[in-house]
């Protein structure tokens, strides 16, 4: 029979990491060699990230989203350490007593610590205080997409300290992913709503924005064997769309300058509204999303090209996955599979 002393230590925090924290105390008691696996470095860290919440998940999804926070983190000294400090991570990890220095134990004990008020009235301090950030936060949110970098950064920052002292907070969790989905990037949103449903399933706002993330996550990745429209961080077309849409471009390029012009873009416009454009219309379009480009031959000429093309259908995408499949429909190409029909 297999006992606990004979694991080795990874299986062994697997299981620690199923027990409360009194349960494994009284486990580390029953023996010196228990004890010892008890006090592993490595498993008070990802116990600090399952009790508090793994603030480096939450840096990494919210870089993922082009909100870059390490910055604000390491010169700020409101938050606890919760990480083995480099020393650590990086010293020699054959030595036998390299994973057992205590620290990890240690960062478990601040952390714990810290959202572990003395007294009611600092309870009642943080809450006041926490609250205040959030209503800052959905303020600064209120700019919508349009808010600049910077404003995303600071909500995003100021969730983390609130975060700090209240780490079962789903609403936190719901707010980075609103920041993630204002920034066109729905896994990272997902992601943070999966967290916030763990957290609290009740708390409405999440069940609403899961909902609506989820559907244009849907149609932009496909489902049940459809091609994706757009690579995974939204920001550029999937491969077969980058195709159809080589395609539809050389196929319009009538004089094969490398520029659709505003006879040309008439043409792609006819197709997909089903009927002709007026000149107004086709000089906002090119306007919008192209310029004067400059052709093969070197002469400019007002139009798209092909990142134009491309431009314009990410942007559509993001807002109408399901016209832009229409769309490659009525160009010849198969709703599903985004290949030439």
């Amino acid at each position: 029979m297999v006992s606990l002393e004979t694991l080795p230590q990874e299986l062994f925090n697997r299981v620690a990491l199923a027990l409360d924290v009194a349960d494994l105390g009284s486990l580390a008691q029953v023996s010196r060699s228990l004890c010892r696996m008890a006090r592993c470095d490595d498993l008070w860290i990802e116990r600090v990230s399952a009790d508090f919440g793994d603030r480096e998940v939450i840096v990494e999804l919210l870089a993922e989203s082009g909100v870059d926070i390490a910055e604000l983190l390491d010169a700020t000294t409101d938050l606890v350490p919760w990480r083995l400090p480099h020393s650590y991570q990086h010293g020699d990890r054959n030595s036998a007593d390299s994973t057992y220095t205590g620290h990890g134990l240690c960062c478990y004990r601040e952390r714990l610590a810290r959202v572990a008020p003395t007294s009611e009235d600092e309870y009642v301090d943080r809450v006041k205080h926490s609250e205040a950030e959030i209503d800052r936060v959905k303020l600064m949110l209120r700019e919508g997409p349009q808010a600049s970098e910077e404003v995303f950064v600071e909500a995003a920052f100021r969730l983390v300290l609130v975060q700090e002292w209240f780490p079962a907070s789903a609403e936190c969790y719901y707010l980075w992913a609103l920041i993630c989905y204002m920034r066109n990037t729905l896994k990272p949103a997902l992601a943070f709503l999966s967290i916030a449903h763990d957290i609290n399933s009740d708390f409405a706002p999440v069940h609403e924005l899961q909902a609506e993330v989820q559907t244009m996550a849907n149609g932009v990745f496909g489902v049940a064997g459809q091609a994706p429209l757009l690579d995974e961080s939204c920001s550029g077309p999937s491969p077969q769309l980058a195709k159809a849409l080589a395609l539809i471009f050389n196929h319009f390029d009538r004089d094969r300058d490398g520029v659709l012009n505003m006879s040309e873009l008439g043409a792609v416009v006819r197709v997909t509204n089903g009927q002709p454009a007026s000149p107004a219309m086709i000089t906002q379009i090119v306007g919008t999303f192209g310029g004067q480009i400059s052709s093969r031959s070197g002469r400019k000429v007002a139009g798209w090209d092909l990142g134009s093309l491309t431009n314009f259908y990410v942007a559509q995408t993001m807002q109408d996955p399901q016209e832009t499949r229409q769309d490659m429909a009525k160009f010849g190409f198969d709703l599903h599979t985004l290949c030439k029909v």
